[in-house]
């Protein structure tokens, strides 16, 4: 009887009763910052603490919260955090003040509430609502839960046509809806522009020097050299912007973009572009689309000047405009190529002479900075046809090896050493999966000595531990010599994906768009000294090709 009695306490040690306290996770959400009819962040976690407080079943566990986030939208900070909560097990509660709070899509909120909640043990609070998906009431309530879900939906369906209608309503009325273009800012009300005095003398120096047959690279030029500070700049500056580092340099693009812009006459031009959501870009609409609004605000320059200067680009445009284009313009490093000095693509441009055309590469961000900092009229650049000999130099070196790796389905089987190491490689696997038996039955073993009182709970559990943590150290090496073994198997190497992929294109005498593509990873160029630094893709692979094709030659 004594045994026996020792043997009850000691499954009640080995499952010991589970706390009856459950961590609250408060999730809070707000669609718009100034947004008064829904209760704020702080509101919310308020409401949700008081009813934590007041569960004695509940303790504070943490908050998620997301500030400027539409309901209809899952892709949230403070959702995916409470998520992977849910999914690795940490958060197994959820306290929201509404239904609403959590989500607004139909579908999406009901499949979390009835499926994911369900499957990972969640349990979920609206207080609002009075539902507690724990107690005995909560299916009586799923109706209701599904109709309020299917009203927060509506609802926002709703509100996004009302949204609608009061940006159409603002632009037929011509108030501005987005930020201020350089020169002006919004006034008190945001109803209309006001002009901004000190870039507005920018303004009206550039219109004058266009007009004077000044290019817009010249200009740019210009007011870099005089210290004038670029929209950005100016902007970042205004606004003390503590993480901005640098200075941003007038483009030839950017006194383009303002010499285009007719907002500068006094008129608001809006419904520009179009939100494409499939692809979430913007895509441009035609002039008959256009939303245009005269005298809204006051003008910097004239019309009949904005009209002067239209013309002179118009005539520009012609002279540059491209005719009858070859299929040797096509852009076969696009994507490919980056500036090592701040990261970012490189575009490409043309030289026309004549008849002749040739393409380039340089970086817009830091050209006009660099020939800033070098007192430089012109930046030399990087010509397509030297782009093109130094990549056909550095993959020749790569590819002049291959007949060698082509042998290796004759080579490899007939080596000493291939064969030495696929019989070690199977020596090794017997060993260690033997090891893995003997530690499970070490495991059996020691379980049985515990239940015939050899061993108690405390003793029991160490030689547990141990046997469990070896057997997980033997698991790791049998899949390592796994992966090992592989490699004994010659198709295993002759269908290495630099073998594969480098084959394709040994014949080519120059690079084709797709040999770009598949072959390459990137290209680093360095501004004004025009130094190429090229990262080819299936390095890894081909480091171990080269090293086991060295192993059998000369081992």
């Amino acid at each position: 009887m004594a045994r026996k009695s020792r043997y009850k306490q000691e499954i009640k040690d080995i499952f010991p009763k589970k706390s009856t306290l459950i961590s609250a996770w408060i999730y809070a959400r707000l669609s718009n910052e100034n947004d008064h009819s829904e209760s704020s962040i702080e509101a919310q976690i308020a409401i949700c603490e008081d009813y934590i407080n007041s569960n004695s079943e509940l303790t504070f566990g943490g908050v998620f919260s997301d500030l400027g986030y539409s309901g209809t939208n899952f892709q949230r900070p403070g959702y995916s955090d409470m998520m992977n909560g849910i999914l690795c097990g940490t958060v197994k509660c959820v306290v929201v003040k509404d239904l609403s709070r959590l989500g607004r899509a139909y579908i999406e909120v009901g499949e979390l509430l009835f499926d994911t909640f369900i499957k990972y043990g969640v349990r979920f609070i609206s207080v609002n609502e009075n539902y507690d998906s724990f107690i005995d009431s909560a299916r009586r309530k799923k109706l209701f839960i599904l109709v309020k879900n299917l009203f927060n939906y509506a609802y926002s369906l709703d509100l996004k046509k009302k949204i609608i209608s009061a940006i159409n309503l603002k632009k037929q009325k011509g108030e501005p809806l987005g930020l201020a273009p350089y020169g002006y800012r919004r006034s008190i009300d945001k109803k209309c522009f006001e002009i901004d005095c000190c870039a507005a003398e920018t303004i009206k120096m550039i219109f004058d020097m266009r007009v004077q047959g000044k290019s817009a690279y010249n200009i740019a030029k210009y007011l870099n050299q005089n210290n004038i500070l670029s929209p950005q700049h100016y902007q970042l500056n205004k606004t003390t912007h503590k993480e901005f580092l640098g200075q941003i340099m007038w483009s030839s693009n950017a006194v383009s973009r303002i010499l285009r812009n007719e907002t500068y006459t006094g008129s608001l031009i809006q419904n520009k572009y179009a939100h494409n959501k499939n692809s979430k870009r913007y895509t441009a609409l035609p002039k008959e689309q256009w939303v245009i609004k005269e005298h809204t605000h006051s003008g910097i320059i004239s019309k009949e000047q904005f009209e002067a200067v239209a013309q002179l680009m118009q005539k520009s445009a012609k002279k540059y405009k491209r005719k009858n284009q070859s299929a040797s313009s096509e852009n076969r490093y696009w994507g490919k190529i980056f500036c090592s000095r701040c990261g970012k693509m490189a575009v490409r441009c043309e030289n026309r002479q004549r008849d002749c055309v040739s393409f380039y590469y340089i970086c817009r961000y830091c050209i006009d900075e660099v020939k800033h900092e070098n007192i430089l009229n012109r930046a030399s650049n990087m010509p397509i046809d030297k782009l093109d000999i130094i990549v056909m130099e550095t993959l020749g070196r790569c590819m002049s090896l291959l007949p060698k790796f082509e042998n290796m389905a004759e080579v490899l089987p007939i080596s000493d050493l291939f064969r030495q190491k696929k019989a070690k490689i199977t020596r090794d696997r017997t060993e260690c999966e033997k090891t893995i038996s003997d530690y499970e039955n070490s495991l059996l073993m020691a379980y049985t000595h515990h239940l015939s009182g050899l061993l108690d709970i405390g003793e029991y559990m160490l030689v547990r531990d141990k046997i469990l943590s070896d057997k997980l150290t033997a698991e790791a090496q049998l899949e390592q010599i796994t992966k090992e073994q592989e490699k004994c198997d010659v198709h295993y190497w002759l269908n290495n994906q630099w073998l594969v992929n480098y084959s394709k294109f040994r014949y080519c005498k120059t690079p084709t768009k797709e040999m770009i593509q598949t072959l390459i990873g990137r290209i680093l160029i360095t501004p004004l000294s025009n130094e190429i630094n090229i990262e080819l893709k299936f390095m890894d692979s081909f480091k171990e090709l080269r090293q086991l094709i060295h192993e059998c030659e000369y081992k």
